[in-house]
C-alpha cells in the first residue's frame, strides 16, 4: 500500500503540472511559461516521490518514519505556493497529507520485537 501511495503522490504531481498549465497559475517549482524553472527544479517533486517510493518498495526498517519524512517535503515544497497559488498549494497539501496518513497507518503493519512477558 505504501508503494502504491507513492506512485499515486507521483502522478498526482502529474496533474498538478497540467492544472498549473491549464489555469496558467504557476508553482514554484515550475516556473511561469515565459520563464520556466530549470528541468531539474520541475522535477523535484517527482523526485522526492520516486525517492520515497524507492525506499518504500526495498521494505526498510523503519519506513513509516522515511515516509513521514518525505511527506513534510512534500509539505515543504508545498508552503511557498501559499502566496502564489494558493488552490494549487492546497492541492499539493492534500497530496502531502496523504502521503503521510498513509506513513503513519504503516506503523500498525511494523514488526515489533516481543516483549519478554510474551516471548514464551
Amino acid at each position: 500500500m505504501v508503494v502504491t501511495t507513492w506512485v499515486g503522490v507521483f502522478t498526482s504531481y502529474l496533474a498538478v503540472w497540467k492544472a498549473s498549465e491549464e489555469l496558467g497559475l504557476a508553482t514554484w517549482w515550475l516556473g511561469p511559461r515565459s520563464g520556466p524553472q530549470p528541468v531539474i527544479v520541475r522535477l523535484v517533486p517527482f523526485m522526492v516521490a520516486a525517492v520515497f517510493g524507492i525506499l518504500a518498495s526495498s521494505n526498510m526498517p523503519g519506513m513509516p518514519w522515511i515516509g513521514s519524512v518525505g511527506a513534510v517535503a512534500l509539505a515543504t515544497i508545498a508552503v511557498p505556493d501559499l502566496s502564489r497559488s494558493t488552490g494549487l498549494a492546497t492541492v499539493e497539501f492534500a497530496i502531502a497529507g496523504a502521503a503521510l496518513l498513509v506513513s503513519v497507518a504503516s506503523f500498525t503493519g511494523a514488526y515489533r520485537r516481543p516483549r519478554p512477558s510474551e516471548a514464551g
